[in-house]
């Protein structure tokens, strides 16, 4: 049985993506994107698992009622998934949608990077650590990522730098502002760490190219070769990143065949994290949190720690907690649920059946069809931010990003709408 909701999941996702291309792969970006997660971060896992019979959860062994259980929760959230996905489509499917004219500043978006890469760069001063000392290989003891500088919130400006970049082969800004700009903001993303914004600029780069170019056999071929060169790239960069934190240049590992590719399997491992974490809310080791990580965390994420007692928020979240618990493991393993775990740790299988099916309201809701103006960049950021909600399963971490990337849109639209309103 455990076998056949594997084939029966996997047919899911297939026959979505199948459709998708048959049916203009251009007007369903986003679905073959959320098909792309759902493949490769949410199935994988499982199918190795099951092949090699390893039901290990890090230091928890699931029994096989377990392992079937959790497969049948994911076989629940990719139903509703798709219900909500095709239920929004019919509804919509007889709506025109106008094509409109894409409308940003090139000047503005140049202006806007350069000045967020200077805020960052401001903002390292202020750090224990100095971006300057890191970038001279100065800082020589550093050997962690995730640098953030005086102010996090400043240093999460790069998350800005991803959108402005995907608007510069729109707009065609200079190449040598490209290559300037690129090369500086991968330098921060190393530095400031956490690998997945390297993720988000190829994803947002790589759609926004599909959606603009003729699907022809030439497309094709260049699409490969850039697949392999970028991820030749990212698996360089992730491979190398320590080197380039320390500046300790003279021992980069180039080679393909010396990459460690088992850190690739290692962020597919939140469908297992759900599988455990699952067991828990069925065992009553853990308590169901009812929403409490999902909606009211985010807040105390974003409020000033002055407003709670002795200036302490109160982390972690409960569900963090949880999920600690179920894998008996310290927080140090930084483990996390994707978004079926957490659907699940909040309202148990009603909540997998509700959020499954909004998810695919949302992720039809930014198709970008045949729309071609600024709203595709607004779409394509809610679509990117969802790669974080959906694969670390916090509500947090989709509102983080999102919020950034739609400040950059906002200050890159905002001399044009007054402009706009004076002409009307």
């Amino acid at each position: 049985m455990t076998l056949i909701l594997l084939i029966f999941c996997y047919s899911i996702v297939l026959i979505a993506i199948v459709w998708a291309v048959l049916g203009g792969i251009k007007k369903h970006l986003a679905l073959v994107f959320f098909g792309f997660i759902q493949l490769f971060y949410l199935l994988f896992t499982p199918f190795v698992k099951y092949l090699n019979d390893d039901y290990f959860a890090f230091n928890v062994l699931l029994g096989e009622d377990d392992f079937f259980f959790g497969l049948l929760i994911l076989g629940i959230h990719l139903v509703f998934f798709y219900t909500g996905y095709f239920t929004l489509q019919l509804s919509s499917s007889k709506a025109s949608v106008g094509v409109r004219r894409l409308e940003l500043s090139k000047n503005r978006i140049m202006v806007i990077s350069i000045l967020f890469m200077l805020i960052i760069g401001i903002n390292s001063a202020f750090g224990e650590v100095s971006l300057i000392d890191i970038l001279i290989g100065k800082e020589e003891d550093v050997v962690t990522l995730g640098f953030k500088g005086g102010s996090n919130w400043f240093s999460n400006l790069a998350d800005s730098l991803i959108i402005l970049v995907c608007m510069y082969y729109f707009v065609r800004t200079p190449k040598f502002f490209n290559v300037f700009a690129i090369s500086f903001t991968i330098c921060l993303f190393l530095i400031l760490g956490f690998r997945y914004r390297f993720l988000l600029l190829f994803f947002g780069f790589f759609l926004m190219y599909l959606k603009k170019t003729r699907l022809t056999k030439i497309f094709l071929f260049k699409a490969l070769t850039i697949g392999f060169f970028s991820f030749y790239t990212f698996m360089f960069i992730s491979e190398n990143r320590i080197n380039f934190y320390t500046n300790n240049l003279s021992n980069l590992n180039y080679s393909l065949s010396n990459f460690d590719y088992s850190s690739i399997g290692e962020n597919t491992m939140g469908t297992i994290v759900d599988f455990a974490l699952i067991r828990s809310c069925r065992n009553e080791s853990v308590v169901y949190d009812f929403g409490e990580s999902m909606f009211v965390y985010p807040f105390i994420m974003i409020m000033p720690s002055s407003f709670f007692h002795n200036g302490e928020k109160p982390y972690p979240a409960p569900q963090i907690n949880a999920i600690d618990k179920a894998l008996n493991v310290p927080r140090s393993y930084g483990q996390a649920c994707t978004f079926v775990g957490m659907s699940y740790y909040a309202f148990s299988w009603f909540g997998v059946v509700v959020f499954s099916f909004l998810f695919g309201m949302l992720a039809n809701s930014i198709e970008f069809k045949s729309d071609y103006s600024n709203l595709s960049f607004k779409k394509l950021s809610i679509l990117l931010a969802s790669f974080q909600l959906y694969t670390r399963g916090y509500l947090g971490l989709f509102l983080l990003p999102l919020s950034f990337m739609l400040i950059a849109i906002f200050l890159v639209e905002l001399k044009l709408s007054k402009s706009s309103a004076r002409k009307s």
